[in-house]
């Protein structure tokens, strides 16, 4: 009964899958247009003359442009113009409003913002509708102030669908040449981890620019094992970012990019870049990484501590087996000249130690006599005894004739 149950759920799961995937196609006839059978159903849209396509989901409000590069400027006082297109794909018409404003780009300093002042929509048109199914040109202006200083700078058009209340933003570049106008890329940083406890590549490149006009840098990353047959493999190719006046910018790889497996490897990093001469310069850096579980970093350090204590042991071993008077292993890591002069020290020590104690044991059978003092009529030295022995005298009278 389980097994049964089981079966029709498959079932009834590859049923709603194969409807919703058939839902999601259109039968499409030699005239571009779609076509249905009378009750909708496209499975015999051959036998209607068409051809079975995946139906494509349509943006209903299309900006032609995300970017719009304006160059830099030659004269001041003069203005500049672009276009782009928006494409109203509904059936219905929309409403579009238009903004230059200032751009909040990490790094971009205040002095390299522009936004109304420098931008303008030709006409001064800034919110119009476009019909269904049609598309409208729109115009925008860069007017260059009389006063505006050499370096670049930086713009957004904010479009907007009222109707649909949907935004889309143009980034807009542009600049101004002269005589103080410069770039001014170069290498910052270039850091690789020489151990990653995973099996992807860990690095990054950091790119300044030092001078007023901003520039595009290029990054891309490969590695390649260490041993065998060369075979680079590329993991990140041709990243580009605009590195802003007086600003830097940061090119990484991490774990979100494509793994490249556990062993020695060799990364290369390369960097394009403006330099201050206007020059595109290309910079490699390479280096040797290992790439191993953390598994296996615990296995290292586990064997090295079990090295710590064997040799430890050892030693404590040695000592208690051979003592401390042990002259061979004591000179054994000694070189061939200071052995004989350690061995003839301890051997002086080990002798006066000796005569030390053959003083100390001969000092309590030591006697001395003393000389003649006044009060010690018959001229004969007083007997000092030994400590230890009794100070009892017999006084023995001696006549003579």
């Amino acid at each position: 009964m389980k097994k049964t149950w089981m079966v029709g759920l498959v079932l009834c799961a590859l049923f709603n899958f194969g409807f919703l995937a058939q839902s999601t196609s259109a039968c499409i006839g030699a005239d571009g247009k779609p076509i249905e059978s009378v009750d909708g159903d496209v499975t015999n849209c051959v036998e209607l003359g068409g051809v079975e396509e995946e139906q494509e989901v349509v943006k209903l409000f299309e900006v032609s442009e995300t970017e719009i590069d304006f160059g830099f400027f030659t004269e001041l006082g003069r203005s500049y113009t672009k276009t782009f297109v928006i494409k109203n794909n509904s059936s219905e018409p929309i409403a579009v409003r238009l903004s230059a404003i200032e751009p909040e780009y990490e790094g971009l300093k205040d002095e390299n913002k522009v936004g109304a002042g420098w931008i303008a929509f030709v006409g001064g048109i800034k919110y119009f509708e476009i019909p269904a199914n049609t598309v409208k040109t729109v115009g925008i202006r860069a007017v260059v102030p009389v006063d505006a200083k050499a370096g670049s700078q930086y713009a957004q058009i904010k479009v907007e669908n009222v109707t649909a209340e949907q935004t889309h933003m143009i980034d807009v570049r542009m600049g101004v040449s002269g005589d103080d106008f410069a770039f001014g890329g170069g290498v910052e940083t270039s850091n690789v981890a020489p151990v990653n406890l995973s099996d992807n590549v860990h690095a990054n490149v950091t790119v300044k620019n030092s001078g007023n006009a901003g520039f595009m840098a290029k990054y891309n990353v490969r590695v390649t094992p260490k041993f065998g047959l060369e075979n680079w493999k590329t993991i990140v190719d041709g990243e580009q970012a605009e590195v802003y006046p007086g600003s830097k910018h940061d090119f990484s790889v991490g774990d979100d990019a494509e793994a490249i497996g556990y062993g020695l490897f060799t990364v290369e990093q390369k960097i394009v870049y403006v330099n201050d001469k206007g020059e595109q310069i290309e910079e490699a850096y390479t280096r040797t990484v290992l790439n191993m579980p953390w598994w296996a970093l615990i296995v290292l350090g586990g064997l090295i501590v079990l090295i710590i204590l064997v040799t430890i042991i050892v030693k404590v071993v040695r000592r208690k087996k051979h003592g401390d008077d042990d002259s061979d292993d004591e000179f054994e890591d000694d070189s061939e000249e200071e052995k004989p002069k350690k061995k003839a020290k301890k051997e002086e020590k080990e002798k006066a130690k000796k005569e030390k104690k053959a003083k100390k044991a001969a000092k309590g059978a030591k006697v001395e006599f003393g000389e003649d003092k006044p009060g010690n009529e018959d001229g004969l030295g007083a007997v000092r005894p030994a400590k230890g022995v009794s100070t009892k005298k017999e006084r023995k009278v001696v006549e003579v004739d």
